[in-house]
């Protein structure tokens, strides 16, 4: 490969070892030749997201309807504490007779969002709209995505695609509906639980889907993670005993990506499926990684060195 003016050696071990039978042929591209290539990516990827947004016009309203649901409906873990209760109250009437426990439906106050200005609620539908459109075109993003990427891989690490695209887009959306099935309704019910008689919501729509929306981005590319880390694994850059060591990195780095949202709830809800997600990484890897990436890394002793590393 040659990067700017100067020719830099590709080297094999940066993405593992060469694939039997002799190297492989790579594309060597100039400093402008990558520029030309990401300007070609993005341009693609725009007009993706462009024809997403026209399809996802009509779709804002039923999509926006869904995000206000659990201002309407009783959130999945209300419902599951009452079945829970109802089952106790039957099994153990005496028991629960004792400790005051009854079976009540879960009730909720239907809210409505609130505007301001004259066309807010036009800019929020361009954003639902948006976020929808990635969606769809989700599939060509990570196509261009890996495009861009194809001239520094093997051959037989670009055969990746064909799990790279797929799974990608499922993990993506996978992402998004247990967002708004599971935490997003927890999250509102517990701001919704802070009502009383003195106290009322005036819940602001742009504020509501905007905090929706990024959250959603966000827990799509949650879902990226163990396909991420696959691939890399399965392209030699990344190690099992690696993943393994760094737990309490992964934990930090989740509580430092919770932090930025200020409520607990919220910081929890990010935090847990973060992690949970690398845990599921280190599964995957262990399965599908391959005899290479269970392979220990082994230190490299600089020439002439007569010990191992550290020894003086």
């Amino acid at each position: 490969m040659v990067f700017g003016y100067f020719p830099v050696p590709f080297q094999a071990d940066w993405f593992g070892e060469n694939p039997p039978g002799g190297s492989a042929v790579l594309t060597e591209m100039s400093f402008l030749d990558h520029l030309q290539e990401l300007r070609k990516r993005l341009i693609i990827i725009l007009i993706a997201m462009f024809i997403g947004m026209a399809i996802a016009w009509p779709l804002t309203p039923t999509v926006q309807r869904y995000m206000q649901r659990p201002l309407r409906e009783p959130s999945i873990t209300q419902k599951w504490q009452y079945e829970v209760t109802a089952w106790a109250v039957k099994k153990f009437p005496t028991l629960t007779k004792t400790l005051g426990l009854q079976a009540a439906p879960p009730e909720i106050k239907p809210h409505k969002l609130n505007y301001m200005a004259p066309l807010e609620p036009f800019f929020v539908q361009m954003k639902i709209s948006l976020i929808t459109g990635l969606a769809l075109a989700f599939p060509v993003i990570l196509y261009q995505i890996w495009l861009f990427f194809a001239p520094a891989l093997y051959a037989h690490e670009k055969k990746y695609v064909y799990y790279f695209v797929p799974f990608g887009t499922i993990a993506f959306i996978l992402g998004d509906l247990f967002f708004l099935n599971m935490v997003w309704p927890l999250i509102i019910s517990f701001s919704l639980a802070y009502e009383s008689d003195f106290l009322f919501s005036m819940l602001n729509l742009t504020q509501f889907i905007n905090f929706c929306l990024r959250l959603l981005l966000l827990f799509g590319l949650i879902f990226e993670l163990p396909l991420i880390l696959l691939i890399l694994a399965r392209a030699g850059v990344v190690r099992l005993d690696f993943l393994r060591r760094n737990r309490r990195v992964a934990v930090f780095l989740s509580a430092v990506i919770a932090a930025f949202h200020a409520d607990v709830v919220t910081m929890f809800a990010v935090a847990i499926p973060m992690y949970c997600m690398y845990e599921l990484s280190i599964l995957a890897v262990r399965l599908f990684g391959g005899r290479r990436a269970a392979e220990p890394e082994t230190a490299v002793v600089p020439a002439g060195a007569d010990g191992p590393p550290g020894d003086l």
